[in-house]
């Protein structure tokens, strides 16, 4: 019977250079001959996730994307969506007024490109590492055609410069928003309904796969949610705290050292 495996991308499945092992690649052509499922989960924005994919270059018989945690599912073969969550835009100007005040730097995207207010070394060097454009405006609400399915909030100083904004996004806006860290540094300002644990279970209902026969791996606190609802889960070895205490193993080695593999193996032993 199929598996259905949700992986996490930065800090999970690919190195701290993004890429991914010989050993590490070969046992996920094994998962695929098998007929199990590859799901990539990330924060990263779809065109982001595909040049993963595309890195990868490894064909899946149910291979989907979960994009901007949980705000968009993806459906690699039929090239189109078939789950979509986005912020009113009008969330987005309130969002953008608030975070400056703070004296954050907040950023949301069009389909292809990342939308921020001033160039600033946190948004280069995202943009850097994600291999996206940037589009400077004023207002960030000016380039985009249709509502985002996220904003970003980032700092160089760590996800404890970000807290007083986190908290004030839970006073005033909790009953629609959901604040939570993708890595340190990186706030992600998602709407209520986006988590990777919503998009799994939709996954398993779209293709009548039980949760039971799911595994899910990540390492930071946007996975938990993914992590509590798999059949089985893994945090890896260089995880947060909380991740670890969410997930019922922990990888014996990092994801510099190849810890996804334990996860593939394990798949692969129970196939």
């Amino acid at each position: 019977m199929s598996k259905l495996l949700f992986c996490d991308i930065d800090g999970t499945l690919v190195r701290t250079d993004g890429t991914i092992s010989e050993h590490v690649r070969s046992l996920l052509i094994k998962l695929a001959r098998e007929g199990h499922g590859f799901i990539l989960t990330s924060g990263r924005p779809l065109s982001s996730i595909l040049k993963v994919r595309d890195y990868i270059d490894i064909a899946f018989p149910h291979s989907y994307i979960i994009a901007n945690n949980g705000g968009l599912i993806y459906d690699c073969n039929a090239c189109k969506p078939v789950f979509e969550a986005r912020l009113p835009l009008a969330l987005i100007d309130e969002l953008q007024s608030i975070a400056e005040e703070m004296q954050v730097h907040i950023q949301t995207y069009t389909q292809n490109s990342i939308v921020c207010r001033t160039e600033t070394q946190e948004v280069m060097r995202y943009a850097a590492r994600i291999k996206m454009p940037v589009i400077l405006s004023d207002i960030l609400t000016a380039p985009l055609t249709v509502a985002p399915y996220k904003m970003l909030a980032l700092s160089l100083a760590g996800s404890d410069a970000l807290m007083p904004l986190k908290r004030r996004i839970e006073k005033d806006y909790g009953d629609r928003i959901n604040p939570m860290f993708s890595q340190d540094g990186y706030l992600e300002l998602l709407p209520k309904e986006s988590s990777k644990g919503n998009a799994l279970h939709f996954l398993c209902k779209h293709l009548h796969i039980p949760v039971s026969d799911t595994y899910a791996v990540g390492d930071s606190e946007n996975d938990i949610a993914m992590l509590r609802a798999a059949g089985i889960s893994y945090a890896m070895q260089n995880g947060d705290e909380t991740v670890k205490s969410s997930a019922a193993y922990i990888t014996a080695l990092d994801h510099n050292h190849d810890g996804i593999a334990e996860v593939l193996e394990r798949i692969l032993a129970d196939s």
